[in-house]
């Protein structure tokens, strides 16, 4: 998550030509794109929001930020880069590395049920397509890395982690929760229209928004979220049980 103080400079320097940025609230942050370089100037000094970049490679990255009275800084520069593609991808080196949200300490956090393993080889002649989507494996991980919530909405925070060999893509339209037998409102923040594409050793950051009124206390959730590879062939489910307390959202009790 970005901390932009009111009159301090950010420079993102991305891996790649910008193609289009996008933001949920344009009166906040004041844009300027040169090339690979996306400066951003906080209008504001508080409230929060979200930035899709979208590079001409067909990458999009996703951007939280805060927005805070002037601390006297001037400019904070920021490089992302993608690893090498013939470098090993360790745990300390997942890519882009666009800061992760922080986790706000009075919102449970989510967990994610184990995932099973697959195979990332393309399919061969003759061989037989997945009749449906598969767990995540092992190389494809998901995390809830904090969140906000007002009144009766909860915004989670999230990291999408491609370790695989494979390009993937995701529905913003895709996501789908249930409270026990109730299906939950939830919505991807952000571009509804145009799929998320998370390529081989490529970490996406986004956040997900929850409307509880629906909700019941002690119900079980679980969730759902479907990428696919770029022919189709194979298809992943993300989701799955999660450790979250979605009653008595914005209730200091």
């Amino acid at each position: 998550m970005l901390t932009l103080h009111q009159g301090e400079m950010w420079q993102l320097d991305l891996p790649d030509t910008v193609s289009k940025v996008t933001s949920i609230r344009g009166d906040q942050v004041d844009v300027a794109v040169d090339g690979n370089i996306v400066q951003l100037k906080a209008a504001q000094n508080s409230g929060w929001g979200q930035l899709t970049i979208r590079l001409t490679n067909g990458d999009a990255l996703q951007f939280v930020y805060n927005l805070a009275s002037a601390n006297g800084k001037l400019i904070q520069r920021v490089v992302i880069n993608y690893p090498s593609d013939t470098a090993p991808m360790l745990a300390s080196q997942e890519a882009p590395t666009a800061p992760p949200a922080a986790p706000n300490p009075d919102l449970p956090l989510a967990k994610i049920g184990d995932a099973g393993p697959a195979a990332t080889r393309p399919p061969q002649p003759g061989e037989q397509v997945q009749a449906g989507p598969q767990p995540a494996p092992s190389w494809l991980s998901f995390a809830f890395t904090g969140g906000t919530r007002s009144g009766q909405s909860m915004t989670l925070n999230y990291s999408l982690t491609n370790k695989g060999q494979d390009a993937l893509l995701f529905n913003p339209r895709g996501v789908s929760m249930r409270a026990g037998t109730s299906n939950v409102p939830v919505s991807y923040l952000g571009d509804q229209n145009t799929p998320i594409r998370v390529n081989a050793g490529q970490t996406v950051f986004g956040s997900l928004v929850i409307d509880t009124s629906a909700s019941k206390m002690g119900a079980p959730v679980t969730w759902s979220w479907i990428g696919s590879t770029l022919d189709r062939q194979k298809q992943y489910d993300i989701g799955g049980p999660l450790a979250l307390v979605l009653s008595g959202v914005g209730n200091d009790h």
